[in-house]
């Protein structure tokens, strides 16, 4: 057994959990991550690419929709790398998504989301593969962003700040002494060494996983997860990420990514993050749904298809029925104020696009826990080249 002593153990190795690695460092915080597989091997590294404006929650949904325009910004600035600058489009096709257009647009407006409404011919002309049926077009700054490059520069940078990585090294147990977390036991799946960590504080940023993560610590952390399956087709007939001007349902987005198309994404109820598979009606909805919009996809040969667990939290008063209807929102759980058990915090829910804001919010509560005087700089120092 190896034993070592941080001051702050992070577990999970996907866009929140590099973030808050690298923000921790940052501040000055002795910092280890550790992570089961590989960066950005969960859900950071399996969505469907987009950089979220906003729009998409910005009647149902308005805190995560603010926090998406907010974080957008941010992140153009500092991970231009990762980003390319699309756009995205809110297109009407129907009777019923022209009602729901100035819904839209008013919920756009109440979070600061920019927008401007095209005409039909207009939309035609800007982007001539949508369906000729489109009857507006609303442009929101959605934009395509890489998972991957986003992880490994904030790794990059934690590092350069004097952060620790351990890679494929699953967490197989979280030490407690009483009522308070005390560190990790993990083992490296190369090389076959078993670590204990000692830590002041452990977090828990494993998204999807997060019931299972605390479970090892004797906590229950309730999680409504649900996967969501993308199809990749070759060929990019749209320039800008083309959304369906209604309410969040199946398959109502096409996003370009690198030369290729993403179509999303379907919203599957499960229990395991490790044990669901895609059903061919899936593919074949998403396939549909995009002929409405991009009618050329009828033409274009699939690629492949994939899939990713949505780490969705839902408190114990959360009163939605549908995994749809559940806040894209984040939570920072201080476990020591919910279950009495110091020493352990939960970062869950949000998307990639809102991981630095995630990371911010969580790093905020552990310095002030540990009465460390450090303002986050995430936001204004840029991550380095991956």
């Amino acid at each position: 057994m190896i034993r070592l002593e941080t001051r702050v153990v992070v577990i999970g190795g996907g866009a929140t959990g590099t973030a808050v690695l690298r923000d921790l460092a940052m501040r000055g915080v002795e910092a280890v991550l550790v992570e089961r597989g590989n960066l950005a091997e969960g859900t950071s590294g399996n969505f469907h690419g987009l950089l979220h404006s906003g729009g998409r929650y910005a009647v149902k949904d308005p805190p995560a929709a603010e926090e998406c325009i907010h974080e957008n910004a941010i992140l153009r600035r500092i991970a231009p790398q990762a980003i390319e600058d699309t756009g995205g489009f809110f297109v009407v096709l129907t009777d019923e998504d022209e009602a729901f257009l100035p819904r839209f647009l008013e919920g756009c407006r109440q979070v600061g989301i920019p927008t401007e409404v095209l005409s039909g011919s207009q939309a035609l002309q800007e982007e001539p593969a949508l369906s000729p049926q489109v009857r507006y077009a609303v442009t929101v700054p959605d934009a395509s962003i890489d998972g991957w490059t986003l992880c490994i520069g904030s790794v990059k940078a934690a590092k350069e700040y004097g952060a620790k990585v351990f890679l494929y090294t699953p967490v197989t147990k979280i030490l407690r002494q009483g009522d308070r977390v005390v560190g990790i036991e993990a083992v490296d799946r190369s090389s076959g060494n078993e670590y204990e960590i000692r830590a002041e504080y452990v977090i828990n940023a494993t998204g999807p996983w997060t019931t299972k993560t605390a479970r090892l610590a004797g906590l229950e952390v309730p999680m409504a997860l649900d996967y969501g399956t993308m199809v990749v087709l070759n060929g990019r007939p749209v320039r800008r990420a083309i959304n369906r001007c209604r309410p969040p349902t199946d398959g109502d987005i096409v996003v370009p990514v690198g030369t290729a198309i993403v179509l999303g994404t379907t919203s599957v109820p499960i229990q395991d993050p490790d044990d669901f598979c895609i059903q061919e009606w899936e593919i074949d909805l998403l396939l549909e749904e995009a002929i409405k919009m991009v009618p050329v996809v009828e033409e274009m040969g699939v690629q492949r298809y994939y899939a990713a667990v949505r780490p969705l939290y839902k408190p114990p008063t959360e009163g939605a029925e549908g995994q749809r209807e559940v806040s894209r929102a984040f939570y920072v759980l201080d476990h020591e104020e919910l279950d009495g058990l110091g020493g352990l915090i939960t970062i869950t829910g949000g998307k990639v696009t809102t991981c630095r804001l995630m990371a911010e919010k969580t790093v905020d509560l552990v310095c002030a826990k540990m009465g460390i005087q450090a303002p986050c700089r995430t936001h204004l120092e840029p991550l380095p080249p991956a």
